[in-house]
């Protein structure tokens, strides 16, 4: 007989930041912004004593981690050749800055995958994690991450 998975979802929704790409030849490369949205599948094999897969209640870090990263912030590449620029306004408190591997929705993806699963791993050691992640931009625009 096959072992169970169990699945459950999460969305934490209306963080709005800023970002730029700034590899791109389009007008991505500029400073923009949109309200991001974080959607989680969380998998178990085994449930918790009140039968859940994780408990929506007890994710209060990853939300504070998402609310400190993604709320009112502004998102630069780490190789970002303006970065000085942005250090020097986050350091005026013209912007919150947050420096990511890549701010873009497929590097944020992953970024965000790999910092939920250690709260996740603080949390339910092995018996829970993270299948799947999305970030969306916008209502037509997203990127996924699949470990």
């Amino acid at each position: 007989m096959n072992p169970k998975n169990f699945k459950s979802t999460k969305r934490f929704s209306g963080f709005p930041c800023t970002h730029r790409q700034w590899r791109a030849s389009s007008h991505c490369r500029f400073v923009h912004g949109y309200s991001r949205e974080f959607y989680f599948e969380f998998e178990a094999s085994e449930l918790t004593p009140e039968g859940w897969v994780v408990d929506f209640g007890g994710l209060k870090e990853l939300k504070a981690w998402l609310n400190h990263m993604f709320d009112h912030t502004f998102l630069v590449a780490q190789d970002d050749p303006e970065l000085a620029t942005f250090e020097e306004l986050h350091k005026r408190g013209a912007i919150q800055l947050r420096v990511l591997p890549n701010p873009g929705m497929e590097g944020t993806c992953e970024f965000v995958y790999n910092e939920a699963s250690k709260i996740l791993k603080k949390l339910y050691g092995n018996r829970a994690w993270i299948s799947f992640v999305e970030v969306k931009e916008n209502e037509n625009n997203s990127g996924q991450f699949i470990p």
